[in-house]
């Protein structure tokens, strides 16, 4: 099933072994959120409000940010190192 995520503690006992987030080469750390670096960023368009001369007119502004995961969670593309996924 795409997009299944299955804790860490639960794959040892289906053979999946320790192959979590934390251990990946695409993990990282933003601000306080840790980070999957394994695609490119998500972009997301948000209306915001403009100021003068604009007042109360909305604009676009897009924000691209990287998708947030669970460190212990297993990872569906373990890459360990500097090997390839």
């Amino acid at each position: 099933m795409a997009g299944l995520v299955i804790p860490a503690h639960l794959g040892a006992h289906l053979g999946l072994g320790r192959r979590s987030c934390r251990q990946c080469r695409h993990h990282g750390v933003e601000g306080g959120d840790v980070v999957c670096r394994r695609y490119p960023p998500q972009v997301t368009v948000v209306l915001v409000p403009q100021g003068a001369p604009r007042v109360g007119q909305l604009a676009p502004q897009p924000f691209a940010t990287f998708p947030p995961v669970v460190p212990e969670h297993v990872c569906g593309e373990f890459s360990p190192g500097g090997e390839g996924c």
